[in-house]
């Protein structure tokens, strides 16, 4: 999403109010900055000579630089979608860690396709997302060797989660893993290969060298991906309403770049933790150092709930907590008063307590 598409488009995942760009004063709405890193290495083997990271940051660091807690976003969420579980007596508790939300590599703040370099933007996956993560938290938020009290995120937050606590095991106390999986499905990847096509469709797509955003077709690959993230159950018994919603997750994939949206999911739909250790997930997984909470909805059908039960088991320090809703993927969503998000700020709060 670039700064311009962004700007347009925080509404949709919440009010922007009282965000200030001085860190050192009060922040009660949080503090936006960005970070650089240099030369950045992609697992491709491309190099970006400055990488952006943005982020917004609620709390304070201690004296001892030991009580961070890094929330990583979803596929096409920012650093603005977990406010939700973000505050005093919340699941990420402002008066106990400063909580620090990215925007990781390809959105929001961060660098991206959309910035002006489209289709021959390097080609990034999971492990780079985990990687510019925790660079951005041992330099640029200077922290160094201390680690961090916890790594969290939904998703594909939960997938850079995870592979930040296999390939940096010591950076790291604790990991939150909302709706994850340690290797995505055909389900997912057969939703997410529509989703391009329904783009491409577009005649504003041009073969991917668009001058206008298709619009139409990024408002089609919304509303087909919408019906993936909840049950049937859900579905028949929100009636009229589950149209609407479909129709406000095709706006919100409309304020995306269509590059910058095709490269995330890409990112996503070639998640597996086990690819560097020859397919080998029991040795992955054994590379964990932190305590693990894994968070799955037992009604996902995107993800699916074994995958979740197996980081649990295969890890050292592993417990799972399994959501039972009808909302499926999307009961990791912080709705006030539901029985989802009081569930997972209980296991939250008592997990990181």
């Amino acid at each position: 999403m670039s700064a311009e598409r962004e700007s347009a488009g925080i509404g949709a995942e919440r009010e922007s109010a009282g965000i200030g760009a001085e860190r050192d004063g009060p922040c009660p709405a949080g503090c936006e900055a960005t970070v650089e890193l240099r030369d950045f290495r992609f697992e491709s083997g491309e190099v970006l000579d400055r990488l952006r990271i943005g982020y917004i940051q609620y709390g304070r660091l201690n004296a001892a630089r030991d009580n961070l807690i890094m929330v990583l976003p979803g596929t096409s969420n920012t650093r603005l979608s977990v406010e939700g579980y973000i505050g005093p007596g919340r699941a990420f508790d402002t008066d106990r860690y400063c909580v620090v939300s990215s925007d990781s590599i390809g959105a929001g703040l961060s660098s991206q396709p959309g910035d002006g370099l489209g289709s021959a933007f390097p080609r990034y996956g999971i492990r780079d997302m985990a990687r510019a993560a925790q660079a951005m938290a041992s330099r640029g938020l200077g922290l160094g060797d201390t680690p961090v009290a916890a790594v969290a995120g939904a998703s594909m937050g939960a997938f850079q989660a995870l592979e930040w606590a296999i390939h940096h095991p010591h950076t790291l106390r604790a990991a939150v893993l909302q709706v994850p999986a340690a290797r995505v499905g055909q389900v997912f990847r057969q939703a997410t290969r529509r989703m391009r096509e329904m783009i491409e469709l577009d005649p504003r797509w041009c073969g991917g060298a668009y001058r206008e955003s298709p619009l139409d077709g990024l408002r089609l690959a919304g509303r087909h991906y919408y019906a993936w993230t909840v049950t049937d159950e859900f579905l028949e018994s929100a009636g009229e309403a589950a149209e609407r919603d479909s129709q406000a997750t095709g706006e919100r994939f409309a304020q995306w770049d269509a590059w910058s949206l095709i490269r995330r999911y890409e990112a996503s739909s070639g998640h597996d933790v086990a690819v560097p250790f020859g397919g080998n997930l029991s040795q992955a997984l054994a590379q964990v150092r932190a305590r693990v909470l894994s968070l799955p909805c037992t009604q996902d059908r995107l993800l699916g709930v074994e995958s979740a039960r197996q980081i649990a088991a295969g890890v050292r320090d592993g417990r799972c907590a399994e959501i039972d809703s009808a909302r499926g993927h999307m009961a990791w969503r912080a709705v006030p008063g539901s029985a989802e998000t009081d569930f997972v700020t209980r296991q939250i709060r008592g997990f990181l307590g």
